[in-house]
Parts: structure tokens; C-alpha cells; sequence
């Protein structure tokens, strides 16, 4: 368990700074557009990062939760798709005045689709954490199935 959490916070680390890249990367757009998107490099390359985030996020709170009593895994499941909820809410509001702000711009041809004007409504601080709660609340989700434990489990 503990080299999972040790892989846990390294990959974590990783995954938040290419969701920051994405805010980085995010051309403003009151300038005029660009040649394109430089983000997509950014995923093309991180792209196995964040599924290995999410495998181990999912893993870890499986495991971790597992031992909990039942009735306080409800609580954790709800609380964790709540939080996910108030999080894609919020970026749901940014995402929109991001989009009247770019109809109001010079740069109206690009309000719709992902775009370099637009990363920013992908990859944020709150994509990030709608991820990380929601693959928390899977694997909270997932403890109530029962299984058998390994030796190798039993001894950590």
C-alpha cells in the first residue's frame, strides 16, 4: 500500500501540471488566433499520465476504503459525487461567461469547440478535481464489492 501511495503522489503531481499546462497554454482571446492549438502536444504526450491517475486514484480509494463500515461508505460515496457535482457546476459557469466573453470578441468564429481559445474549459484546476473525486467515488463505489484478499494484501 505504501508504493501505491508513493505512485499515487507522483503521478498526481504530473497530472495536475499538465492540467496547468492547459491554463498556461490558453491564448487569451482578446489577442488575434494563432497557428493553432500547442496543448494537443501537451496531450498527446500526457494523455497515458492522466489514465494512470485515474487507475490509481480508483485503486487506492478501493483499498483504502474497503475496511470502512458500510453506512460510512454511503457518506463517502454521496459526499465524493457532491463535491464532484459543485465542481462541474462551477466550471459549467466559467466554461459559459469564457464563451459569451469570446462572442464578444474579434475572435467569435472560435466560441464553440476546443480550441486555443477554449483549453481552459478542459483543463483546469476543476477538471482536475471533478477527476480525482469522481475516481474516488468509483472507488469508493467499488469497495462494497466483496472480494478476496491476497496474502500479499493481508500483510499490509
Amino acid at each position: 500500500m505504501d508504493k501505491l501511495i508513493k505512485a499515487w503522489f507522483i503521478i498526481t503531481l504530473i497530472t495536475f501540471v499538465l492540467f496547468k499546462l492547459g491554463e498556461t497554454m490558453t491564448a487569451d482571446y482578446t489577442q488575434p488566433a494563432g497557428e493553432g492549438n500547442p496543448y494537443v502536444l501537451v496531450l498527446l504526450v500526457g494523455w497515458p499520465f492522466v489514465l494512470l491517475f485515474m487507475w490509481i486514484t480508483v485503486r487506492l480509494a478501493w483499498r483504502t476504503v474497503a475496511s470502512v463500515h458500510r453506512l460510512a461508505r454511503i457518506g463517502l460515496v454521496m459526499g465524493s459525487l457532491v463535491m464532484a457535482g459543485v465542481g462541474l457546476y462551477i466550471n459549467v459557469g466559467q466554461a459559459a461567461s469564457l464563451r459569451a466573453g469570446i462572442r464578444a470578441s474579434e475572435n467569435e468564429a472560435y466560441a464553440s469547440g476546443w480550441n486555443q481559445f477554449t483549453n481552459i474549459i478542459y483543463a483546469n484546476q476543476l477538471t482536475f478535481f471533478v477527476l480525482t473525486v469522481s475516481c474516488m467515488a468509483l472507488g469508493v463505489a467499488l469497495s462494497f464489492v466483496s472480494r478476496k484478499q491476497t496474502n500479499e494484501e493481508r500483510l499490509n
